[in-house]
């Protein structure tokens, strides 16, 4: 298309040169020609160029869920989980909101500042019953925010935690700057951590976990090892090496699937080009890598789908291998038919139980 397009804007402009003076001869030999030298650089310089710098400044929360405002509380205690059809209902007016919720669900908001200067939005819920017995920040993935995280969310607060649900940079409300796809996301993790531990003695004494689905698994791996004192990790449907995982998903499905592809050696250059416009070295951007450094007093929950081909189980399975910590700190759960961060809607009473068991360890000691 870039190509065709290249050739009727080159022959547009011979014909405008050519009311004010004549062609030369076998002009249209030579638009042909810079025509077809067009389609390789379209090929290997327009599009990974245009590839890149849409990964790396359009990232943001998918539009049906950017209205999210906060989670909803009743008064008798029980969370009132939102969906992006529910969003799109209160959208278009076909649901009717007690203003009074809504204040309710945005006074839950608490503004953060990471590191390099980015603000950023978070949500903190206590537990349903009494002081909290841990503190968990949960971090969502790739286009999604906060409200991702409801689910999980209120499994922890059920089982007597603190819930605080960060809105990486680029999601959400959060500030909008270069994305960088785990690396420097991890200050937004380090940000919460900050605010979560900074308010009085007790907030410091208490067990801290951090959750993470998808990319927001890789800002947590990138974080965690940086946090003096940290409890326990949970990953779900982790990120363990960018690279590959661009290729696994910007490359052919199988067999009847379908889905956006960049064929090579296109997806090389494009990620190649993403190197040069987000700053970031792709070769380094592997979680993976940071979580086996953590500590083998921190427990570790390991959590994928059978079905997920962006994480597949052989992937979950060598870095849970690689993991420092001995059976009684670490444990690991491939769901069966279960895709790419879709364990907790498949089967929630399993999730919740496995949840359970690990604050439990958790809070144990």
């Amino acid at each position: 298309m870039l190509t065709a397009a290249t050739g009727v804007l080159l022959f547009a402009l011979v014909g405008l040169r050519a009311l004010w003076r004549k062609p030369r001869k076998g002009w249209w030999k030579r638009v042909l020609l810079w025509t077809l030298i067009s389609a390789p650089v379209h090929a290997c310089v327009t599009m990974p160029c245009f590839f890149a710098g849409f990964a790396t400044w359009f990232v943001h929360t998918r539009m049906d869920e950017a209205g999210y405002s906060g989670p909803r509380i009743a008064a008798d205690g029980a969370w009132q989980f939102q969906s992006r059809d529910s969003l799109r209902e209160e959208r278009l007016g076909e649901v009717t909101v007690d203003p009074a919720v809504l204040a309710a669900a945005r006074a839950r908001a608490i503004a953060l500042t990471s590191s390099d200067g980015v603000t950023l939005r978070a949500f903190v819920v206590p537990p349903r019953n009494g002081a909290p017995r841990a503190t968990v920040i949960l971090v969502h993935g790739l286009f999604r925010g906060a409200l991702e995280l409801e689910p999980v969310g209120a499994m922890f607060r059920e089982l007597g935690c603190e819930v605080v649900l960060l809105e990486l940079r680029n999601h959400g409300e959060s500030g909008r700057t270069r994305a960088s796809f785990g690396i420097r996301e991890a200050n937004d993790v380090l940000a919460a951590v900050e605010w979560a531990r900074g308010r009085d003695a007790d907030s410091r004494a208490r067990p801290l976990l951090l959750f993470g689905v998808s990319l927001g698994t890789a800002a947590v791996a990138f974080a965690a090892p940086r946090i003096d004192e940290l409890a326990g990790v949970v990953v779900d449907a982790p990120l363990t090496d960018a690279v590959a995982t661009a290729h696994r998903m910007l490359g052919d499905g199988p067999r009847g699937t379908r889905r956006f592809t960049i064929p090579q050696p296109i997806r090389s250059l494009t990620l190649l080009a993403l190197e040069l416009v987000s700053g970031i070295d792709l070769a380094a951007d592997r979680p993976g890598d940071a979580l086996v450094t953590l500590a083998p007093a921190v427990h570790v929950l390991v959590i994928g789908g059978a079905a997920d081909r962006r994480m597949p189980p052989d992937e979950l399975q060598a870095l849970f291998a690689r993991l420092p910590q001995d059976e009684a700190h670490k444990s690991l759960w491939i769901r069966a038919d279960a895709d790419h961060g879709d364990v907790w809607n498949v089967d929630p009473d399993g999730y919740r139980e496995r949840l359970a068991r690990f604050v439990l360890r958790v809070t144990a000691h």
